[in-house]
C-alpha cells in the first residue's frame, strides 16, 4: 500500500489536479490502441499506444494537468514521425484511468506503467530503447521514473516541467499563509534530475506564467549529463509551447531518435 505524501491534503490536491475523462478510440488499429493496467494497489490505469515500428525508441509520456491522452491524438503522428513509438500513460481520474488522483499515486503509477508496459514490449519485440517524456505536471512521474530505473532509461525529456513543487502552488492559487511540507515530501524534481547523467533534453517557453522559464533552467543546470540539450521557445507560453515552436521542438526530438539509434 502506497503511502500518502505530505502534499495530499485537499487544499493541494484540488489545485495540482483536474481530472477529466478522455474519449476512447474512435477506431482501433494495429498501431493505435489503448491498454489497461493494475495499478501498485489494483486501480485500473489506461495508456494509448501509438506504435511505429518495433526497432524505434519507445516514448513513454506523461501529460499535463487537465490534459487527457486522446488530447494528443492529433500530435502523435508528428511525435512517432520524429522517429519514436508513443505510449501516453494517464494519471487516476484522468482519461480512462479509474480512481482519485494523489501526488503518491501519481509516482506509484508511473512505476507501475513503465514496469508493466516495458515487459509488454519485450514479450513483442519492440527493441529500441525506452526513453521517457514528461509535460508540466508529467515531469513529476517522469524524473521519477528516470531515478527508479535508470539502467532501462536510455533519455529523458521534460517539457515545461517545474523544479519546485511549493512556487508552483502558490502560483496557480495556494495563499501564502498556508503552510507547506518540505519540498523534499513532494517529487523532489530538482533532487532527482541531480542524479541523472544520461542523455537529456528540457523544452521551455519563455513567456511562461505557470511555470516560469527560470525553472527550466535550473532543472537544466542541475543535471551532471554531458550530453544535454536546451530548448527555449519564444513567443510562447505554457499551453502553445508546441505548436509556437513546433520546428524546432520536432527537430530536436528527431535528433535525439537519430542518436540513440546509432
Amino acid at each position: 500500500m502506497t503511502e500518502p505524501s505530505p502534499f495530499d491534503r485537499q487544499d493541494v490536491l484540488g489545485l495540482l489536479f483536474h481530472p477529466r475523462p478522455g474519449l476512447p478510440v474512435a477506431r482501433e488499429t494495429d498501431r493505435c490502441f489503448d491498454l489497461f493496467i493494475p495499478s501498485h494497489d489494483g486501480e485500473r490505469l489506461a495508456v494509448r499506444c501509438h506504435m511505429a515500428d518495433p526497432t524505434l525508441p519507445t516514448l513513454f509520456y506523461f501529460h499535463g494537468n487537465g490534459e487527457v491522452a486522446s488530447d494528443y491524438d492529433e500530435v502523435a503522428p508528428h511525435l512517432t514521425g520524429c522517429g519514436f513509438n508513443l505510449i501516453i500513460g494517464e494519471y487516476r481520474g484522468y482519461g480512462l484511468s479509474r480512481g482519485e488522483p494523489s501526488v503518491a499515486h501519481l509516482l506509484a503509477d508511473a512505476r507501475a506503467t513503465f514496469a508493466f508496459m516495458d515487459e509488454w514490449l519485450k514479450k513483442r519485440d519492440y527493441s529500441g530503447p525506452r526513453v521517457i517524456m514528461g509535460r508540466s505536471l508529467g515531469s513529476a512521474p517522469a524524473l521519477e521514473l528516470a531515478t527508479a530505473f535508470p539502467e532501462k532509461i536510455r533519455a529523458l525529456v521534460i517539457e515545461s516541467g517545474f523544479a519546485r513543487l511549493i512556487p508552483l502552488l502558490r502560483t496557480i492559487g495556494l495563499p501564502e499563509w498556508v503552510e507547506l511540507p518540505d519540498e523534499a515530501d513532494g517529487p523532489a524534481n530538482l533532487a532527482k534530475i541531480s542524479t541523472y547523467t544520461g542523455p537529456l533534453l528540457i523544452i521551455h517557453a519563455h513567456e511562461d506564467g505557470i511555470i516560469p522559464f527560470h525553472e527550466g533552467e535550473d532543472l537544466f543546470y542541475a543535471s551532471p549529463s554531458s550530453e544535454k540539450h536546451f530548448l527555449g521557445v519564444k513567443h510562447a507560453g505554457h499551453n502553445d509551447i508546441f505548436y509556437v515552436g513546433h520546428r524546432d521542438y520536432l527537430d530536436h526530438l528527431a535528433r535525439l531518435s537519430r542518436r540513440l539509434m546509432h
